[in-house]
C-alpha cells in the first residue's frame, strides 16, 4: 500500500514538473486564445467526450476537473501533452477548441467543498500522509 501510494506520488511530481516545462513553452501563445462555452460544452459532451472519464459535471468521474487549478495555456498544453498514463496526450486537438473547453469547464460550478474545508477528510489525509513519511 504505501509502496502504491509513493509510485503515486512520484507520478504526480514528475507529472507537475513536466507540465510546469510545457506551459513556459507553449501557454503565452494559447492564454490569448478566447474560449466559446456553448462550443466547448459541445467538445466535452459529444465531440471529444471528456465527459467519459470527468463526469457530464466535470466533477464526478475518474479525476475532477472542477474547480480547474491551470490557467488556459497549461491546460491546452497538458491535454496535448499529458505526461500522465490514465490520460492519453491528444496532439491532435486544436487549441482553440481546447480553449473552447477549458472556458467550459471553468463555467461550471463547484457542487463540494475542497477536502481540507471538511475537518474530518483533513484529518484522515493527514495521518495518511503522516503515515506514509514512518
Amino acid at each position: 500500500m504505501q509502496r502504491t501510494i509513493l509510485h503515486m506520488r512520484t507520478l504526480a511530481s514528475l507529472a507537475v514538473l513536466t507540465l510546469a516545462a510545457m506551459t513556459a513553452q507553449g501557454q503565452q501563445g494559447n492564454d490569448a486564445l478566447v474560449g466559446n462555452t456553448e462550443r466547448g460544452q459541445q467538445y466535452f459532451t459529444a465531440g471529444y467526450k471528456c465527459y467519459a472519464c470527468h463526469g457530464y459535471d466535470a466533477q464526478s468521474g475518474a479525476r475532477r476537473l472542477v474547480p480547474l487549478n491551470y490557467t488556459q495555456g497549461a491546460f491546452i498544453s497538458f491535454v496535448q501533452n499529458s505526461p500522465l498514463p490514465q490520460m492519453p496526450a491528444y496532439n491532435d486537438m486544436p487549441a482553440q477548441a481546447l480553449a473552447d473547453v477549458y472556458s467550459y469547464i471553468r463555467s461550471i460550478p463547484a457542487d463540494a467543498p475542497e477536502i481540507d474545508a471538511i475537518p474530518l477528510l483533513g484529518d484522515i489525509r493527514q495521518r495518511q500522509l503522516e503515515a506514509l513519511d514512518e
